[in-house]
């Protein structure tokens, strides 16, 4: 397997692990987390609607449990041995990339449940992507969006001391090509004809700090989960 280059004093790291989809997952049982995590929010969410496409599903963690919950749905994972293990949870699994203009075509119409678990941030133009979204979903449908706050405590006291530095997983995952405050996610999502229903802050902590860190999201929000629903042309 490729690694990246070794420097002084560090360790090697292999590149197939790094950029694997794979990566993502979490064991079945683990997934849903505590009641405030990440993931048993958009499970919850996504999970209100029947038809349920989901971008960027890795192995498919995400989709087994909304599989087990009674909805039928439909994937693009752009890393085929990834798509391949989440095809079991899946009516279908298209490998493909969402930086092309016709991804939407792989996928079909009428889904009321578009997922974007933290993916957009994975594109070179995510305002195109959820523009498309458009495409695919009916006037009352509902697009579920997840994205790393990257104005979080700790990027900014890394920042501070001069340190800007990728890492596998997380807000400074290696792959990202856009970074997003809360604010400048919503004015993304609502430029690109959305109304925004809710806003969730991910922000972790014990039962004490949790609450206090909900006082101050834009600080302490590791991630920011959006309901919206499309917006009629006339009204943009």
């Amino acid at each position: 397997m490729t690694k990246l280059p070794e420097g002084k004093g560090e360790p090697q790291v292999a590149l197939g692990s790094v950029l694997s989809a794979s990566r993502y997952s979490i064991h079945h049982d683990a997934v849903l987390g505590g009641k405030g995590s990440r993931n048993r929010i958009c499970i919850d969410l996504a999970a209100q609607g029947k038809r349920v496409l989901e971008l960027g599903c890795a192995d498919g963690f995400i989709s087994r449990h909304l599989q087990e919950r009674g909805c039928q749905v439909t994937a693009i994972e752009i890393d085929a041995q990834a798509a391949e293990r989440a095809r079991p949870w899946c009516e279908r699994v298209e490998v493909y990339d969402l930086n092309r203009a016709d991804w939407t075509d792989r996928v079909g119409r009428g889904f009321d449940t578009v997922l974007c678990g933290d993916v957009l941030e994975h594109l070179a133009r995510p305002d195109l992507a959820l523009r498309q979204i458009h495409k695919v979903l009916p006037p009352h449908g509902r697009v579920i969006i997840c994205l790393p706050n990257v104005a979080h405590i700790r990027i900014r006291l890394n920042l501070l001391v001069g340190r800007f530095a990728y890492e596998p997983t997380g807000i400074m995952d290696t792959t990202h090509l856009r970074f997003f405050t809360m604010n400048t996610a919503q004015k993304l999502i609502e430029e690109s004809g959305y109304r925004i229903l809710s806003r969730t802050a991910i922000v972790g902590g014990g039962n004490v700090t949790h609450a206090l860190r909900l006082l101050l999201p834009g600080l302490f929000a590791v991630q920011m989960i959006f309901v919206a629903t499309p917006v009629e042309a006339g009204n943009l």
